[in-house]
């Protein structure tokens, strides 16, 4: 297995994982923020393998994106929702002054951005 393949799949299964434990612990708007991330890749990837300007992006083994059949570009939608929430949860570690900060999901926090 190449390592893109292992670290896609790896960030996918540490996401599936976090979301069992937000539902598990009532924290439902946690579990569908994890979730966006996963409906927009899938859509970024099937709208990309449809477009003619992606036609050169290849992925796992280097197969063109349009090549893939449709569940396997789902995987690599949820391969790249989960990469990017990932990243978002690194950003958010290192960054801890939360000069980044954003609204949460359905609503404001009684705390200021940044607090």
């Amino acid at each position: 297995m190449e390592v893109f393949t292992a670290a896609t799949l790896s960030a996918f299964l540490v996401k599936i994982t976090s979301v069992l434990k937000y539902v598990s612990g009532g924290q439902f708007r946690e579990a569908v923020t994890q979730v966006i991330p996963w409906v927009a890749g899938i859509v970024v990837i099937l709208v990309a393998a449809q477009a003619d300007v992606a036609e050169n992006i290849a992925v796992w083994g280097q197969t063109a994106l349009s090549d893939l059949d449709t569940w396997s570009q789902v995987l690599a939608g949820l391969a790249l929702g989960s990469g990017a929430s990932f990243a978002y949860d690194f950003k958010k570690a290192v960054d801890g002054t939360d000069s980044a900060g954003e609204p949460p999901l359905g609503g404001t926090t009684d705390q200021p951005m940044g607090m």
